[in-house]
């Protein structure tokens, strides 16, 4: 898998909460985004795109 940042520095990268990027995962707005188990940290594709 390609390098991953997790939703806290997505966050400040996209200029949204760590809440609502952890929301945007769950709801599979951010294509590769994926975690172990449920309540384990998001790991996010660098190079995601921003939800619109």
């Amino acid at each position: 898998m390609a390098d991953c940042i997790g939703s806290k520095e997505a966050a400040s990268m996209w200029g949204v909460t760590q809440a609502t990027v952890s929301k945007w995962c769950r709801e599979g707005k951010i294509e590769g985004a994926e975690q172990d188990f449920k309540g384990s940290p998001w790991r996010i594709p660098k190079d995601a795109k921003r939800p619109k």
